[in-house]
């Protein structure tokens, strides 16, 4: 790797542990790996599958539940990991376990040189009829968090009975911030990373817009970058009608049809076409042959 490009993965994961393994291998040597395992998963595996230095499992596990604040609390736990180690990072990546690298590691590091200074964050506005009315109406309907699944259901449609909706815009220290939505994996800059956490942590208006949300981990972090005089102009805003989630994942091929489809040997060619920097969803067993022909291959290489 390049002395002067210094990498840090966070990725979260829940299960496969052999196919986290793999995407680590797959990936640079001197980069260094913060992990979340799911608290409701065994972490024996993935201790003696990844047992090496720059391998970090976070001890400040989450029982995970998606679509709420407990996804983002496994990110901004993920994140402060990094920001507060010990060495400096360029570029900080958020990946799946399921994830698999479409690229080589020096393809990555000359993509990343080539575009210092931009952020692969991506957004859209949500707060604009422009979305399109699924999107606005998805958004403004407040999902208050219950551990138990029926009782959530239950108070989320309490409350739409009453007529009330959420503003798909909130209020921090006096100036309005607007809702903004992408994706869960992206890569942006330490510094980027820094002051996302620090207005999470320092904010309590954007902790209290998002705790009845639906999910945040694909709103928060956008919404922060977004609502940045600093940042904004560095990533990467989409306009016009929403089109899909995949559509707003910068360096990631995904499918969903209509649930996300696991990646095999067939996807071989179009991945490689894609552009993409990773592909998901990778398993073990099922998409075995499909990495192996992108071992070989490396034609994405410079």
């Amino acid at each position: 790797m390049d002395s002067n490009l210094s990498l840090a993965y966070l990725i979260s994961a829940h299960t496969d542990a052999p196919q986290l393994k793999r995407l680590v291998e797959a990936l640079q040597p001197e980069a260094e790996y913060f992990v979340h395992i799911d608290l409701k998963a065994d972490i024996a595996p993935f201790l003696k599958e990844l047992n090496q230095p720059n391998v970090h499992f976070i001890p400040e596990r989450v029982n995970v539940q998606w679509g709420t604040m407990l996804e983002v609390e496994y990110q901004m736990n993920l994140i402060r990991a990094a920001v507060h180690f010990p060495r400096h990072f360029d570029h900080i990546f958020f990946l799946s376990g399921m994830d698999y690298p479409l690229w080589s590691p020096s393809h990555i590091n000359q993509f990343l040189r080539e575009n210092a200074g931009r952020e692969f964050l991506q957004g859209i506005c949500l707060d604009t009829p422009d979305i399109g009315e699924r999107q606005q109406k998805m958004y403004t309907i407040s999902r208050p968090y219950f551990r138990n699944r029926k009782l959530a259901i239950l108070a989320r449609k309490a409350l739409q009975l009453t007529g009330y909706r959420k503003k798909r815009h909130f209020q921090v220290d006096g100036r309005e911030w607007k809702l903004y939505k992408g994706s869960a994996w992206w890569c942006i800059s330490e510094e980027l990373a820094a002051y996302v956490l620090e207005q999470y942590e320092t904010k309590p208006q954007i902790s209290r817009y998002f705790r009845d949300s639906f999910c945040p981990a694909e709103t928060l972090i956008q919404t922060i970058a977004f609502n940045s005089t600093q940042w904004a102009g560095r990533c990467i805003l989409s306009q016009g009608p929403y089109q899909s989630l995949a559509a707003l994942t910068p360096l990631h091929f995904i499918e969903y049809d209509p649930v996300i489809k696991i990646m095999d040997e067939t996807d071989l060619d179009r991945l490689l076409a894609s552009g993409k920097m990773f592909c998901r969803k990778v398993i073990s067993g099922r998409s075995d042959k499909l990495v192996e022909e992108l071992r070989k291959s490396r034609v994405m290489s410079p």
